[in-house]
């Protein structure tokens, strides 16, 4: 195994762990019947599920364009912690950032001329 497909596959199962760890907790909450609240979801909670929501595409679009999903689930991390800065200190919301960045840096195989 090459280093690029190290790389690039630690990139993938990270962000599915993430993906995998964010999908059980919101079934969880929607099937135990929590969501949404009777209060309605202030703006920040709104804005903080959809960074997440576009962390999570990035993990699924980098399973067939790594680079692009790479892209999204920083784009993703970085509006997360624009809307809630302190995440930064979770060690689990850095994940995406650090799947992302390992698929945007895995080196590509040169093409064929």
């Amino acid at each position: 195994m090459t280093l690029a497909i190290a790389i690039r596959w630690s990139g993938r199962l990270l962000g599915s762990f993430y993906f995998a760890f964010f999908m059980f907790f919101l079934l969880a909450y929607v099937i135990g019947g929590d969501f949404p609240p009777p209060q309605g979801l202030s703006p920040s909670e709104v804005a903080i599920f959809a960074a997440i929501g576009v962390s999570q595409v990035g993990v699924l679009l980098s399973w067939w364009q790594g680079v692009l999903g790479g892209y999204v689930m920083l784009a993703g991390w970085v509006s997360l912690m624009c809307v809630e800065w302190n995440l930064v200190f979770n060690i689990f919301f850095g994940l995406p950032a650090v799947a992302g960045v390992l698929l945007i840096t895995s080196p590509r195989r040169p093409s064929v001329s």
